[in-house]
């Protein structure tokens, strides 16, 4: 944990203090993780909420103040009252005793919703590394998408110029000249969208570290796919994630507040000590008293009744998440087959198959064998195989992110968070 929490604490300091981060060219995902938890607004909110559960905490631990009492009895009465004569004068301490062990079991609940903050802040805290992946994923698919748009238009006027030639040659028709045209000019739409793609996916990962912009770009291989985790290991991951501790912290907070409650019940006795002076005669006293409530109508029943019920609710919750739970990592990870399937056929299969279909297509047409429709199909097929394979690479990253949450990649990345926070 140590060499982790250091490492981590390493590339904060080479990522966001030397003069040479900003003129970065490319950003990796490690960096981009420093970067989030260094400065995204979120992460700090939870790390303060953490901060004022430990306040809270400390504040139910503290015992009842003492308080001070200070009388002044028989004086401005009648005669021989009047006046000061007989004042006496009384000065003492009060202190309540908390019995049956109140103070003990409220510090217990405050604990356990110090640990429901952590838990929380962790659950959030990996669920935003998780969209910091699935952006940074998509500013590289985004790149690529604008890669294949800068190649598209060359490929475009390239069969433009080829078109022209043969029209030249009186070997095609006009209308074709005009068909390559509106294939140049469509292949410039797509690289204008894909260049607004591109910034919008960098906005959003540099909104996620706190920025309003991103200048550097991304390196990534889309060609490697991460295998995803078995059945077996996802389902049993599931009982660690935050989610679920969440939820058995609430049984437990549930249970602690119906302990309150009860204890609550008992009546606390308050003692009193102080020193009495009489003006009569210039004499002193010490005083001692015992005050205790005496509960015939309010000894808490209500609150001990909402607190069980409560503790069932916390249970039913409980039992509800596991479910829910399961359900999901069983969507997701059906999910990230059937999309790593779709993405590898594209690319051991259909997209090469599209490019040997272009090339054929541009080789025959070349030679006056196909037409000019048979080019611009083959054209357009290869640009529809490109387009979907990037659309079945997002869906399969964006569902890797959420499976790696379910997982625990992301957890020690936010618990050192926390772990740089004790060691200050």
């Amino acid at each position: 944990m140590f060499k982790v929490k250091y490492a981590l604490l390493a590339l904060m300091i080479i990522g966001l203090f030397t003069p040479q981060a900003k003129a970065q060219s490319t950003l990796t995902l490690e960096q981009a993780y420093m970067n989030v938890l260094a400065q995204n607004p979120q992460v700090q909110g939870y790390k303060a909420r953490v901060m004022a559960a430990e306040g809270h905490r400390l504040q139910e631990s503290l015992m009842p103040n003492p308080e001070a009492v200070f009388e002044a009895e028989n004086f401005g009465g009648d005669s021989p009252r009047n006046g000061s004569d007989a004042v006496e004068y009384t000065l003492g301490l009060e202190q309540q005793i908390e019995i049956a062990g109140k103070r003990s079991k409220r510090e217990r609940v405050a604990s356990i919703e110090k640990q429901q903050a952590s838990q929380e802040a962790l659950a959030g805290i990996q669920a935003t590394l998780a969209r910091t992946k699935a952006a940074y994923m998509r500013v590289a698919i985004a790149q690529e998408r604008l890669n294949l748009a800068d190649k598209r238009i060359a490929l475009a006027n390239k069969t433009h110029e080829t078109v022209k030639k043969r029209i030249s040659a009186a070997k095609s028709a006009d209308i074709q000249h005009t068909k390559a045209d509106i294939e140049v000019s469509a292949a410039e739409v797509e690289q204008r969208k894909a260049a607004k793609e591109v910034n919008i996916a960098k906005t959003e990962l540099a909104n996620l570290m706190g920025a309003a912009m991103l200048d550097a770009g991304i390196s990534s291989d889309l060609t490697i796919l991460p295998d995803g985790p078995e059945r077996e290991s996802l389902i049993k991951a599931l009982e660690q994630t935050p989610m679920s501790t969440l939820s058995q912290l609430s049984v437990l907070r549930e249970n602690s507040v119906l302990d309150l409650a009860q204890a609550n019940g008992v009546a606390d006795p308050t003692f009193g000590l102080g020193v009495r002076r009489f003006n009569e005669d210039d004499g002193t006293a010490f005083l001692a008293s015992v005050s205790v409530p005496i509960n015939i109508f309010d000894r808490n029943q209500g609150k001990i009744a909402e607190a069980k019920a409560n503790v069932l609710a916390a249970e039913s919750d409980r039992q509800a998440q596991r479910l829910n739970l399961t359900r999901q990592a069983e969507e997701l990870l059906q999910t990230l087959i059937s999309v790593k399937e779709e993405v590898l056929a594209y690319q051991d299969g259909l997209l090469p198959s599209a490019q040997k279909a272009y090339a054929q297509a541009e080789e025959g047409f070349d030679r006056g064998a196909f037409s000019f429709l048979d080019l611009l199909d083959a054209q357009r097929t290869l640009f529809d195989v490109q387009d979907s394979h990037l659309e079945a690479l997002a869906s399969f990253h964006k569902t890797k992110s959420q499976i790696d949450m379910l997982t625990g990649e992301y957890a020690p990345i936010a618990a050192s968070v926390f772990n740089a926070n004790e060691e200050e």
